[in-house]
């Protein structure tokens, strides 16, 4: 026995930046695949031990894109020496705008359906009989939204090891505006103060947790209450019941001498 796998990575990556006055901005973009047939040394997401090529698909930290946006301004208000400068002029502001798209994951069925009973790996995969994106149904009862349809699945034909592909469909895209509005203020040559004013999530956007946790996941998908494949949307499957943090604001000080 050892313990080996698999991997390559393809990408494209670029990088821009931008002075254009008091203003400059930079971007950078990563249009990326990562496939192999194992994550990491304790991934234990394959359900055929015996035939570990069947589990050759996207790695659960895959992320097809990812766009990042910074900038810095120094706003042009109040320039001309005196009190006014000192009180209200010299701020600036700055913001880092990210978009990425979700990391993939498995369901998966928890008993052990081909009878194989190796005690490594997953058991199981559902068979997919439908398209997982279409007639996804909401509940008003649900702690968070229902990402794919789960009637697109149904318990595997005994003894085999279900047809849904390893790490098969994708938690949400997530967006994201942080930004902060701040200044120095000299008090001697050697001495200043700097006052910061940052907001995290500016815009209170609900970005939701992947199902499977941060880095994806080819080792589960029953939603975070569940334990077992069950077609119910109100037993969890592939329902989302938990969002990072909402809109943060915080204020600042330093003093640098």
């Amino acid at each position: 026995m050892e313990y080996k796998a698999s991997s390559i990575y393809h990408a494209f990556q670029t990088s821009v930046r931008r002075s254009v006055g008091s203003l400059q901005v930079s971007g950078a973009y990563t249009w990326s695949h990562s496939i192999d047939d194992a994550s990491d040394r304790f991934d234990g997401s394959f359900v055929d031990s015996y035939n570990p090529s069947s589990n050759r698909a996207s790695s659960n930290f895959d992320q097809r894109h990812i766009l990042s946006i910074s900038y810095i301004w120094d706003l042009p208000f109040f320039k001309s020496p005196g009190l006014a400068n000192k009180v209200l002029g010299g701020w600036q502001f700055s913001g880092i705008t990210t978009f990425q798209t979700g990391t993939p994951f498995s369901p998966i069925v928890s008993t052990d359906n081909a009878g194989v009973a190796n005690g490594i790996g997953s058991a199981a995969r559902p068979d997919k009989i439908g398209d997982p994106s279409a007639g996804v149904v909401q509940s008003p009862d649900q702690l968070g939204p229902q990402i794919y349809n789960p009637n697109a699945f149904a318990l595997p034909r005994g003894l085999t090891f279900g047809d849904a592909g390893r790490n098969s469909i994708n938690n949400t895209h997530w967006t994201n505006f942080d930004m902060a509005l701040f200044k120095h203020f000299k008090i001697t040559e050697r001495m200043s103060f700097e006052f910061r004013a940052e907001a995290f999530n500016v815009f209170n956007h609900t970005q939701w947790r992947p199902i499977a946790g941060d880095s994806g996941s080819a080792a589960s998908n029953l939603g975070e209450a569940n334990n077992t494949f069950s077609l119910n949307p109100g037993d969890g499957f592939l329902q989302v019941t938990d969002a990072h943090n909402p809109r943060i604001l915080q204020l600042g000080a330093k003093f640098i001498f």
